[in-house]
């Protein structure tokens, strides 16, 4: 699938874990704000929605919001994982396949990583 989306998202993570945003408003937006003027492949709008959406993150600090951001992305990878191998089981011609293959790879080799924090 896409190689950039796993990378901006690691950079999101680290981003929001080692980012000290100093802000008596929303965290969400403030950082959401910090990412998204920091460069053109970070989506303020899909930043604020993602985290946004957690229960958690309203009363989340910023060490708070990257455990969030960690969950959301080992979902996605889990989810993404799952339909390539949908997508794998149907009968389609053998050089998507083999895309597909090669997919799979890279994002079963990711979501082998531990985010558990320490």
């Amino acid at each position: 699938m896409n190689r950039a989306f796993w990378i901006s998202s690691l950079f999101l993570i680290l981003f929001l874990i080692f980012y000290r945003v100093q802000s008596a408003k929303d965290i969400i937006q403030d950082t959401c704000k910090k990412l998204a003027d920091s460069g053109p492949s970070y989506n303020f709008g899909f930043c604020v929605n993602s985290l946004g959406l957690d229960s958690e993150s309203h009363r989340a600090d910023l060490e708070g919001l990257g455990l969030i951001g960690l969950r959301l992305l080992q979902a996605n990878l889990t989810g993404t994982t799952k339909h390539i191998k949908h997508l794998l089981k149907q009968k389609s011609e053998k050089r998507l396949l083999k895309a597909l293959s090669l997919c799979l790879d890279a994002y079963s080799s990711s979501e082998g990583i531990d985010m558990t924090p320490t």
